[in-house]
């Protein structure tokens, strides 16, 4: 049995939300089994959104360490998961992304050929170095690693292989071209102060 569409999911998520704040114990507590792929879906979007976007990537590392452990559900600290953030301009940021989803699930199907918990550590890291990249004081730095980290969670949760290893080299990609960036940066102050 195929997986439920991703944008399937989202919709019925959003359509739960009360009108008000949430924060992420409220997401944890209405997230199907599949529970890390749609968190860091959810995550990866609300990094992209400015004025949430500090408190998403911090919030992003978490599942990632611990699908790097082998935990089966994530979970946060206190002082993270009872944070308060306006879902309504989450709820706005869904309709504008969900035709970008179902383009993706279009020509997206299930292609696991790797162990589950193999994907679910490899995830996991690739994730925690995308939030990592994405909390660097730049501007418009956290984007792509949203955008990629979207791109990973939708093939997670398809469970197409092939979609994770193109969303892998993206990673690879924007992981370089970061670090690219800061090595120049770095070159081009010590050269400013004469070192």
């Amino acid at each position: 049995m195929a997986p439920t569409h991703t944008s399937q999911l989202l919709e019925e998520l959003v359509a739960q939300a009360p009108d008000g704040p949430v924060d992420l114990e409220w997401l944890l507590s209405n997230l199907d089994k599949r529970s890390f792929g749609l968190l860091l879906l959810l995550l990866g979007l609300l990094v992209i959104i400015p004025g949430v976007a500090t408190i998403a990537t911090l919030a992003l590392l978490f599942p990632a360490v611990e699908m790097m452990l082998g935990r089966s559900a994530p979970a946060f600290p206190r002082f993270v998961s009872k944070r308060q953030f306006d879902f309504k301009r989450f709820k706005r940021f869904t309709v504008f992304v969900r035709p970008m989803l179902q383009a993706i699930e279009r020509i997206s199907r299930p292609r696991w050929d790797a162990r589950r918990d193999v994907i679910d550590r490899l995830v996991g890291l690739v994730v925690f170095l995308l939030a990592f990249s994405a909390g660097w004081p730049l501007p418009l730095v956290n984007v792509i690693p949203g955008m990629v980290v979207v791109l990973i969670a939708i093939a997670y949760l398809q469970e197409d292989g092939l979609l994770l290893t193109v969303a892998m080299a993206a990673a690879l990609i924007c992981l370089l071209g970061l670090g690219w960036t800061l090595w120049a940066s770095f070159g081009a102050v010590m050269s400013w102060i004469g070192l």
